[in-house]
């Protein structure tokens, strides 16, 4: 028995210092000798961090049959069955765990972020809230905490939260980042794009940090002698939104080149942006500094009152322009509309709306409603034939996306769009442009305002309700007729 604890406490010592493989192996050969319960759920912990969510549920049903008593196993458990999306169960598994010990962090912890993630805000504080009682050092229970508090609006004491986080691990990304969002959101620019800088150290980012044998830019050092690589990172609205830097930098540079994704080259050079525009797959000529594209607003210190091109800083191909212009009958509103964002619901969370909400809007007269919509939703289209009265113009990027889109904005009086990179190529052409936002909208919309300091030519209109479009589009409908008129 002593050679079977010290095998136990050699696997556990391994798990402790991230080495899982190896204390699995040890696991499974104890457990041939033992169905020890303690064993089956360290096990089956190790199998969860690997994703075999049914073999680790296998394996905490198992140990609990042998320890029906341990709160651990059952928070434990609740995870696996959250990770499965059997959220009663997970609910309930952390209700259990707490019943059996009422000091069990964790168990808070954990229904804290679940009710988190299915939006019962409230809960999830109260639950978080026990957590940082029992443990005053959980500071990802901080952490969680300010991000509900972000989403019910209450900003400053997310911030507070967030620090709290940051007193106990002052080099925690996440709260960082998060707070920089945080305070992008109320307007505090100052000390927001500084905090963004920790963006790379977060989980889950959606760039990886670029790495170079060149120095990044601080925005301090000359760059009249030298070459300047900007590269673009994030999401393709994030590049248009963050490209009317380029413009500053070439200024200060003795010559600046930009990367970007490939599907950008085309537009941004059609723009007059410059010649040296590469995609991210294209070998690059010789520089001697870069910078990261979202960089910029720190670098340059942007606040909400400095911020560079805010009226128009596109423009489109005055061939294509033409080319479109006889697609549109001027006695018309010619409005182009956008109502689909990214299918990933992880992307897109709660951005898009129903092609649907326009029908009535279609029926206004003396306007008519054109589809700018590519690749995703497209399908509504079809659905709604009926019922809406939608212009669907064919042929348009065949070769190279957005170029054709550009000029057709051009063309148009107004466009309507879920936010997605379609309400930044309208606003930097500078096109009049009605923006739909959830009401837990993203950082760069600012909070409860109805202009965007980005862009002049948009304007904001955001859900009272979170999910309620309907009240959106009538708010919209008004807007239009006033226009008509």
């Amino acid at each position: 028995m002593d050679d079977f604890n010290k095998l136990a406490l050699k696997a556990v010592d391994l798990q402790k210092k991230n080495k899982p493989h190896e204390a699995k192996k040890i696991y499974i050969n104890l457990l041939k000798i033992d169905r020890n319960p303690q064993i089956l759920r360290l096990l089956g912990i190790i199998e969860s961090d690997e994703k075999n969510y049914d073999l680790s549920l296998k394996l905490f049903n198992e140990s609990l049959q042998v320890n029906p008593n341990n709160s651990e196993c059952y928070s434990n458990r609740g995870v696996v069955n959250f990770k499965l999306n059997n959220i009663e169960n997970a609910i309930s598994d952390y209700k259990k765990a707490i019943s059996i010990d009422k000091n069990n962090y964790n168990a808070f912890f954990n229904l804290g972020i679940l009710y988190k993630e299915i939006n019962k805000l409230d809960q999830s504080i109260e639950n978080l809230n026990e957590a940082i009682s029992i443990n005053k050092n959980h500071y990802t229970a901080y952490h969680n905490r300010a991000v509900v508090k972000s989403l019910l609006f209450k900003f400053n004491d997310a911030i507070k939260d967030f620090d709290e986080a940051l007193k106990i691990t002052p080099k925690y990304s996440n709260s960082l980042f998060f707070k920089a969002l945080t305070q992008l959101k109320i307007g505090d620019y100052k000390n927001g794009w500084k905090n963004y800088e920790h963006r790379w150290g977060t989980t889950n980012f959606p760039s990886p940090k670029r790495e170079f044998n060149q120095p990044c830019w601080n925005g301090i050092d000359n760059l009249d002698n030298k070459i300047i690589l900007i590269h673009g990172e994030q999401g393709l609205g994030d590049n248009i939104h963050f490209v009317r830097y380029f413009n500053l930098i070439k200024s200060k540079a003795k010559k600046a080149i930009l990367q970007v994704d490939k599907r950008l080259v085309q537009l941004f050079k059609e723009s007059n942006f410059d010649s040296y525009i590469f995609s991210n797959n294209e070998n690059l000529p010789d520089f001697d500094i870069h910078c990261p594209l979202l960089s910029l607003p720190f670098k340059f210190s942007t606040t909400l009152k400095n911020i560079p091109f805010n009226n128009k800083y596109f423009f489109a191909n005055k061939k294509r322009i033409a080319r479109w212009k006889k697609t549109f009958d001027h006695q018309f509103l010619n409005i182009g509309i956008n109502w689909q964002a990214s299918p990933n619901p992880d992307f897109d969370k709660g951005r898009s709306f129903k092609l649907k909400y326009f029908n009535d809007i279609s029926l206004i007269n003396k306007i008519k409603l054109y589809s700018l919509q590519k690749i995703n939703g497209l399908s509504q289209i079809n659905e709604l034939s009926n019922q809406i009265k939608l212009n669907v113009i064919d042929n348009f990027d065949e070769d190279v996306p957005f170029v054709d889109t550009a000029a057709i904005i051009e063309n148009l009086d107004l466009v309507i769009t879920c936010d997605t990179s379609i309400a930044h190529l309208s606003g930097a052409l500078g096109k009049k442009t009605f923006l739909l936002l959830q009401k837990n909208c993203e950082w760069r919309w600012l909070h409860d305002v109805n202009y965007s300091p980005w862009y002049n030519s948009i304007k904001i209109y955001r859900q009272k309700t979170q999910d309620d479009w309907f009240t959106v589009f009538n708010e919209v409908k008004k807007d239009i007729k006033r226009l008509i008129n």
